[in-house]
């Protein structure tokens, strides 16, 4: 039993020999810990207040520097907007100044447009007129001898009708007389057909009017159309019917 009592009580010894030593690592780590810890933070706080310190005085440094750059840029600014303003309003000037060259170039040439216009619209008139003149008379003419056609061919109708009426005539009378026994009287005489008088012959045309302003051509009155030529009634023929003894027929 006293081995085993020694062994414990040494066992014991180192135990508490142990706890101490824990004890006083614990100890010392946690003052080590606070020291380091201490001096980190003083460390870091030290750091920073640099990083301030250089911050505001490199945020001075561009400030300043920016209003520099800043002012040197206005100032350019300025004036390339004058150079601008001066180039603009020479091209402005430029640009009038063609304008009105073009604008005068451009009446000059509508007024010789015009009058170019003006010229041909009376050459035209005037071309009109004469073909319009020309063509009455020829119109006039061409009814003319197309009445007088129409007449005469009328005019022979009506000779032929009265010669066949005539012969009839004649032949119904002979035809009586011999039945009654009597002498055949002689035929009557077909009337002297009346002649269509002569086409009367057109006037000749007029000259046609020179040509004038377009606005004196408008104050003026249209050109009147062709009159129609006017017909003058032919005298009729009448056919003759031969007038007998007795118009009844043979039994």
């Amino acid at each position: 039993m006293g081995r085993f009592t020694e062994d414990m009580g040494r066992l014991r010894d180192e135990i508490e020999s142990d706890r101490i030593a824990r004890q006083t690592l614990i100890a010392d780590t946690r003052q080590e810990v606070t020291e380091a810890a201490q001096a980190f933070i003083s460390d870091l706080k030290n750091s920073v207040e640099t990083l301030q310190a250089d911050f505001r005085e490199a945020h001075a440094d561009m400030a300043e520097g920016a209003r520099a750059d800043r002012n040197a840029f206005l100032a350019r600014l300025g004036s390339a907007v004058a150079d601008i303003r001066i180039s603009a309003a020479n091209r402005q000037a430029s640009v009038r100044e063609a304008l009105a060259q073009s604008a005068a170039e451009a009446r000059t040439e509508r007024a010789q447009s015009t009058a170019v216009l003006r010229d041909e619209v009376a050459d035209l008139q005037d071309g009109f007129r004469r073909a319009h003149s020309v063509m009455a008379v020829e119109v006039r003419a061409a009814g003319q001898a197309f009445v007088s056609d129409i007449v005469g061919a009328v005019a022979d109708i009506q000779r032929q009708t009265v010669a066949l009426v005539n012969d009839y005539a004649g032949e119904r009378s002979a035809g009586r007389q011999a039945w009654r026994g009597a002498p055949a009287a002689k035929p009557a005489l077909a009337p002297t057909p009346v002649r269509a008088k002569a086409p009367v012959e057109p006037e000749p045309a007029k000259p046609a009017p020179k040509a004038r302003h377009k606005a004196e051509a408008k104050a003026e009155a249209p050109v009147k159309a062709a009159e129609k030529p006017t017909e003058k009634p032919t005298e009729e023929v009448r056919p003759v019917t031969p007038t007998t003894g007795d118009e009844s027929t043979p039994h």
